[in-house]
């Protein structure tokens, strides 16, 4: 289990905050385009897009990339690497500056999973002789991406990512309203009142104790509510559309 020592003594919003990561939700948008089935939410979604890839041409670029999104989402999109990086700019500047050996080691999980299939992928091949020159056109396939098709579609989303920044601020009004609301998003999630803390029950036998919580709603993510301790902090990533308080 995950402890977050919450009490009633301390402002709330010193222990449980909120960040979204435009990155990660371009880069789980990817990874439900990259599906063969796609979930039945985002189904005419993906099916434009992939129309538009054809009109851009930019097919063969996607379907060069589209093994490092379909069994997972690579670890340099990860929502606690990427907080922060907000402007575009600043994104561009992110993967400008990552260096080649961080961007392969995030993308070899991936390869190497489709590399046990015995399927032929080119870009782990390419990875392996010239890792250069896969970021460089990486780079350029993200920019023509988020440039013609993301940036609308983050636009478009913003408002339900403001109301849904909103929903926290005011679950934390009190203990009994920010645990209610944790429940709706994930029911392992209780308070234990006489040792003033919130548990995350997962099954481990040892517990382990973080000093805040990080919430990370997403509008791309389709799995169950993950939590993950790094450091001192838990952070919590969950698609926010199945918490069912009103907006």
């Amino acid at each position: 289990m995950i402890l977050i020592p919450l009490s009633g003594h301390s402002p709330l919003p010193h222990k449980i905050s909120y960040s979204v990561s435009p990155l990660y939700e371009l880069a789980a948008s990817l990874h439900a385009l990259a599906q063969e089935t796609p979930d039945p939410r985002l189904a005419d979604w993906a099916a434009d897009i992939l129309a538009g890839f054809r009109a851009a041409r930019i097919q063969s670029d996607w379907e060069y990339f589209r093994p490092m999104f379909t069994l997972a989402i690579p670890d340099a999109f990860d929502p606690l690497q990427t907080r922060g990086v907000m402007a575009v700019d600043d994104q561009y500047d992110y993967f400008f500056t990552l260096s080649e050996e961080a961007f392969a080691n995030s993308l070899r999980p991936m390869l190497d999973a489709w590399e046990k299939t015995g399927e032929d992928v080119p870009l782990a091949a390419d990875l392996q002789e010239d890792p250069a020159f896969v970021k460089g056109r990486f780079n350029l396939f993200i920019s023509t991406y988020w440039q013609l098709f993301f940036a609308s579609q983050w636009e478009a989303l913003a408002p339900r990512f403001v109301r849904e920044a909103e929903r926290i601020h005011l679950s934390l009004r009190s203990l009994d309203e920010i645990t209610s609301y944790l429940r709706t998003i994930a029911p392992r999630f209780r308070y234990d009142a006489e040792q003033e803390q919130l548990v995350w029950e997962n099954g481990a036998p040892d517990a382990q104790h973080v000093q805040q919580l990080v919430l990370y709603p997403s509008h791309f993510y389709t799995g169950a509510a993950s939590l993950a301790k790094k450091g001192a902090c838990a952070h919590l990533l969950y698609h926010f559309e199945q918490c069912k308080t009103p907006c």
